[in-house]
């Protein structure tokens, strides 16, 4: 299997955020605002594992590229201290060291059932103890984030942005998890606002900072000691499609000073640009063939199209235009006036004057 890192780095309008993840997790609907607030940076890192340049088999997530969220947290921001804030966690997963815990209730299954629900957040230090908090019983599901934070942060005055963000998140399907609105007043407190957004069979990372990152140099020291490549995205890794990433890269790829491209062509290969959608154009050749492989852009990247099969469609067949008979309405000629006899009269006149 070839292990991949791969990352996006580019502006987010928080007043229209777009797509999230594939059905996997969605935003809370922004409230309306006429004069939106200034994009942000979000730097998205994810991961894939497969076997060929097709990325059919594709299992993505972090931990598919050798890596794990706190590798990953730890290495973009080394020696920091952190604040973990959880939403919908368990009561029996709180920490010993957690702070501001609140109890609340939680209704499910449409407002019949309700559970009991906790929200709190926690400091954080060092990669161990990181580790501790990650892998424990809470898990990386559990934990919404983290804040990167100073020794003289005001936790108090964070905690109500905090719950702007997080407060109203649902388990629907998809769930959604995170306001994108409350991600700048977060940021007038905090360095950093890392998310846990969800991929396909795992886990990605979401970091929103106001400034833009230059952190390509710290994620290839990571992949690179995972024996992972890194691969550069141009919209998030949970949207985007890995078989055209790879492409791109290697199309960029020298083989003289970076050696040979480490991944392996598809036993049937095909090329990215033929599985779009919409209506080919007609082979003037073969006018009444259809294409014998029919290739979609399915979210999941199924029904891959092989190179075997010519791209050929016919033209769709010419609806036939139908003239509306207009019937012009008869014509009644008009009656015309009975003609008076006039001799009739004249003989009467006669009568009379004899």
């Amino acid at each position: 299997m070839v292990r991949a890192v791969g990352f996006s780095n580019n502006e987010f309008n928080p007043s229209k955020p777009g797509r999230l993840c594939r059905g996997r997790e969605r935003w809370i609907e922004p409230w309306f605002v006429e004069d939106g607030p200034e994009p942000i940076h979000r730097l998205v890192v994810s991961g894939a594992a497969f076997e060929d340049d097709s990325a059919r088999d594709a299992l993505r997530g972090v931990d598919h590229a050798g890596l794990d969220m706190v590798t990953v947290v730890a290495g973009l921001y080394p020696r920091k201290e952190f604040l973990a804030f959880v939403e919908d966690g368990h009561p029996a997963d709180i920490p010993e060291d957690a702070e501001h815990v609140e109890l609340y209730d939680s209704y499910r299954a449409g407002g019949r059932e309700a559970v009991v629900g906790v929200r709190w957040v926690q400091r954080v230090t060092g990669v161990h103890n990181l580790r501790v908090l990650l892998e424990s019983g809470i898990g990386v599901e559990r934990i919404r984030g983290f804040c990167v934070i100073k020794s003289d942060t005001d936790i108090e005055a964070l905690l109500e942005p905090l719950f702007l963000l997080v407060g109203m998140s649902t388990r629907d399907s998809p769930p959604a998890r995170f306001q994108p609105l409350a991600l700048p007043e977060v940021l007038e407190h905090v360095d950093a606002v890392l998310l846990m957004h969800r991929d396909k069979h795992g886990h990605s990372l979401g970091v929103y900072t106001r400034d833009a990152l230059d952190v390509e140099a710290k994620l290839q020291k990571l992949a690179d000691r995972k024996k992972s490549m890194l691969i550069s995205f141009a919209i998030p890794p949970m949207l985007a499609r890995w078989d055209r990433a790879i492409a791109e890269a290697k199309a960029a790829w020298d083989p003289e000073t970076d050696g040979e491209f480490p991944v392996p062509e598809s036993d049937n290969p095909y090329s990215w640009e033929r599985r779009r959608k919409g209506r080919r154009r007609k082979d003037d050749t073969k006018p009444d063939q259809a294409d014998d492989a029919t290739a979609t852009d399915a979210a999941d990247g199924q029904d891959e199209l092989s190179s075997e099969s010519t791209p050929e469609t016919v033209e769709a067949p010419k609806k036939r235009r139908r003239v509306k008979k207009v019937v012009e309405p008869e014509v009644v000629p008009e009656e015309e006036p009975p003609s008076q006899d006039f001799d009739e009269f004249d003989d009467l006149f006669l009568v009379a004057e004899d």
